[in-house]
């Protein structure tokens, strides 16, 4: 190398001519010399580069043989980077560009969330949230799917893992790759997995900025996009608790002048008609201010009943007059069986439970709907959730009172989006007093309080909401609950399973022979004993059964002798104190 230099500097001192051929010569010479240091260097560097690695490898086996090989542990950044690294390289790049072949209805939408609850709620959680006896004692851990790690995926991403599965987890391929049945239940998972994502940060900003700038359109808006649920939602009796009998001639039930309980009053009195399932009740009309009529109708009974809330049978009874025609029913009643209902104009936005009660007001969203611009309980945590419902679902005053001078029977102030609390308390109990609304053990003693009783039950706890089991934009089933009772009740509790019951079957669990009222999972877990009219009762929602020896101790209706009234309550607890399976002290 240095000659070939030395040799061009004397050629070039001493004059001589150079040629293209001896350029050429020596810039070959000189490569040549160079090629084997290169060599040598990047040998040098690749032994480099794999001895630190060995290294850390080495490192990162002492450290996990000294830490154990537990699955409960907590996978490392590292670890997780590099296997979702790894999981997504792993995807080819014709399945991440595919795009959901189904197109999402609310059906398509029920038939993913079976699936779902079937087939990956075991590890995942029902909402998804992988909080399971199983999911966090993975590893690694099952993933909470509502999060961005999930939801950034594309459509593509997420049926690919769901069909394959991924190795070295516990998440199992769907099924035969070669049925498009199984294809097609993969596509409803992933509209059903992109239904349950929580609100982002930027849309929550979204949110509070159309809160402050949007206005209420009324349903009838909604149905242009939203066609099937409407027509759902219109038949409910969300959609139908206040109705005015002169656009609707068949509102009111009975024939008024068969009234006995109360002074007579005709149709052209009644400028509101409430309520069509368990009681109708009848208001008039005073200036801007709605009364109601002394006396009900008992749509069960099919009788007349008196209409007066006497004192001791609500908490704001004696602060008013002893007399309907001066409780006007906006404070009372009207916050609950409307939209957006003005305190200071007496107006509605829209009278019964219209969408905007649920979503917020909708101007914004319909003027360019996306998620972050409405309100969806499905996407809030599950307190948030819940309280949507339990708004109106629940015995309680506002936490200011009065109000103006005025004492509210609903949460004046709130809307889908804010803190319950900051308008709302559940009624008080002592424990061991039986009150009006309760009974001493805290059960709800009267109707409206599945709020009350629901917050108490080992299910809220869990983060089960209301609309796991119901859909108040309405279904075929009773009470719109999105599955028949039992069915829906053992999409969870099936027989052998985590949650219970522990029994191989159903009807060793009930005592009671399949198909039969006594094997309804609500027979037992769901008595009906809060009063809505005199004779009437509605369902608990506790969920927690009520031995026969509450009865005795605490007056609480039971479910045993409630179905079998020839029985004694001795007879009851004697018969549970021989079921082989049952723990004696449940039946205490």
């Amino acid at each position: 190398m240095v000659v070939g230099r030395i040799g061009w500097q004397i050629r070039i001192l001493s004059g001589a001519r150079l040629s293209s051929t001896d350029l050429s010569l020596d810039v070959h010479r000189h490569e040549a010399v160079e090629e084997p240091e290169r060599m040598e260097m990047n040998r040098k560097r690749v032994l480099l580069v794999l001895l630190v690695v060995v290294i850390l490898a080495a490192g990162y086996g002492t450290f996990v043989v000294r830490r154990g090989f537990s699955a409960a542990d907590q996978p490392s950044t590292v670890e997780k980077f590099m296997a979702q690294t790894v999981r997504n390289l792993g995807i080819p790049r014709s399945a991440r560009s595919m795009k959901n072949p189904l197109t999402i209805t609310p059906e398509l939408l029920q038939e993913g969330r079976d699936s779902f609850t079937n087939r990956c709620a075991g590890c995942h959680g029902k909402d998804g949230d992988g909080h399971t006896g199983i999911g966090p004692n993975l590893y690694p851990k099952a993933p909470e799917l509502r999060l961005p790690a999930t939801q950034n995926l594309t459509d593509g991403e997420i049926h690919y893992i769901i069909r394959n599965g991924v190795r070295l987890t516990g998440m199992p391929a769907l099924g035969n790759p070669h049925m498009s049945e199984d294809d097609n239940t993969a596509w409803k998972l992933v509209h059903f997995i992109r239904s349950i994502s929580l609100t982002t940060p930027q849309q929550k900003v979204e949110r509070t900025a159309t809160a402050s700038t949007a206005h209420y359109v009324g349903s009838a808006t909604c149905e242009k996009c939203h066609a099937q649920i409407y027509e759902r939602w219109k038949k409910t009796p969300m959609a139908n608790v206040v109705r005015d009998p002169r656009e609707h001639p068949d509102a009111i039930i009975p024939n008024l002048a068969t009234n006995n309980v109360s002074p007579k009053f005709t149709k052209d009195q009644v400028a509101f008609v409430y309520g069509r399932v368990w009681k109708q009740r009848y208001f008039t009309k005073i200036g801007d201010d709605y009364y109601p009529e002394p006396a009900q109708w008992d749509v069960t009974n099919k009788m007349w009943r008196p209409y007066f809330v006497a004192n001791g049978t609500d908490w704001w009874s004696t602060l008013y007059p002893p007399d309907n025609m001066k409780r006007p029913t906006g404070p009372t009643c009207d916050g609950c069986h409307s939209v957006n209902y003005d305190i200071q104009t007496k107006q509605v936005a829209e009278w019964n439970v219209g969408c905007e009660k649920c979503h917020g007001p909708g101007s914004a969203h319909v003027e360019q709907p996306t998620q972050g611009n409405i309100v969806n309980p499905a996407r809030m945590d599950y307190i948030s959730a819940n309280d949507t419902c339990i708004q109106c679902h629940s015995q309680g005053r506002p936490v200011t009172s009065p109000i103006e001078g005025k004492y509210y029977d609903w949460s004046v102030g709130f809307h889908v989006g804010l803190n319950l609390r900051d308008y709302w308390q559940l009624e008080d109990h002592k424990l061991g007093e039986l009150s009006f609304t309760h009974f001493p053990d805290g059960t709800a003693h009267k109707n409206r309080m599945q709020g009350n009783d629901f917050v108490q039950s080992v299910m809220y706890r869990r983060g089960v909401t209301c609309f796991d089991c119901h859909d108040v934009h309405g279904t075929e089933n009773y009470a719109e609950l999105r599955k028949p009772v039992n069915q829906i009740c053992l999409d969870c509790h099936g027989p052998g399973s985590r949650n219970g019951p522990r029994e191989a079957t159903l009807a060793e669990h009930t005592h009671h022979k399949d198909g039969s009222t006594g094997s309804e999972c609500v027979a037992c877990h769901m008595s009906k004993i809060e009063v809505t009219i005199p004779g009437v009762f509605v369902s608990a929602h506790t969920f927690a059964f009520i031995p026969p020896t509450m009865t005795d101790k605490y007056k609480i209706p039971n479910p045993c002798t409630s179905c079998h009234m020839d029985k004694t309550t001795a007879w009851a607890a004697d018969a549970m104190r021989h079921w082989p399976e049952r723990s004696p002290w449940r039946a205490e």
